[in-house]
């Protein structure tokens, strides 16, 4: 008998939710996912879960422009959680309010640097397509590099080289490891070699899995991984 009362509760309880999802109102949720301390925008995938229970989840996923849009439930709290190499993990609530009552949400997450695999994105250091040869256009931002590692006499650095995943793999490997000696090279003019590591990914490591030329192109990268302050 107390199975049989034990179960007629669960099956109202869920005919309950059933009838309550049935008759919710979804919510647009649009924004951006960006770095804390510059606002670059960044592609990653975001979990939320349904508060208090968390009876309800799902996965979405912002694109290279940090861009992300998907649908909740209205007047609803939820938990948003975000985890992506070399940030701190994001865990957030937010309750899905709709004040202008047009079906939508904006919010934007922002994610803090994990400072001890801190990475400076070196955005304008520029090569000739498929060549490991600087363009002058970079010389101003390695600057910038060279006056930061003068300043902190300490700091030891490596150089990481990345192309887009297309094309021969042993090319890619070969023609980023060219790359990050071609930064060096540039660098050690004025910085003591044994400060400056390098190492090469070729397309091992994509920021972004999209083949848009957008997201290729920042596929291709040379970045600063500090290694010690």
């Amino acid at each position: 008998m107390f199975r049989l009362f034990f179960s007629l509760i669960v099956y109202l309880i869920l005919v309950a939710n059933l009838a309550k999802a049935q008759n919710a109102t979804m919510i647009t949720v649009t924004g951006k996912v960006l770095s804390a301390k510059d606002s670059s925008e960044i592609s990653t995938s975001i979990l939320y879960e349904k508060l208090p229970y968390y009876d309800d989840m799902g996965l979405a996923t912002a694109n290279e422009s940090g861009d992300f849009s998907f649908l909740l439930i209205k007047d609803v709290e939820y938990n948003i959680s975000i985890r992506k190499s070399n940030y701190k993990a994001l865990n957030q609530e937010i309750k899905v309010d709709d004040p202008d009552n047009n079906k939508s949400h904006t919010v934007n997450f922002y994610l803090e640097i994990d400072k001890e695999e801190e990475i400076i994105h070196l955005n304008n250091v520029i090569f000739a397509r498929g060549s490991d040869i600087l363009q002058k256009e970079s010389y101003s931002e390695l600057d910038q590099l060279i006056v930061r590692l003068k300043t902190s006499g300490d700091m030891i650095i490596q150089l990481e080289g990345h192309t887009d995943f297309a094309g021969n793999p042993q090319a890619n490997m070969a023609l980023s490891q060219a790359r990050v000696e071609s930064v060096k090279k540039y660098l050690v003019q004025r910085i003591n070699k044994n400060r400056i590591l390098t190492k090469a990914f070729g397309g091992t490591k994509p920021l972004f899995q999209e083949r848009t030329p957008t997201a290729m192109a920042k596929n291709r990268r040379v970045e600063v991984r500090i290694i010690r302050k």
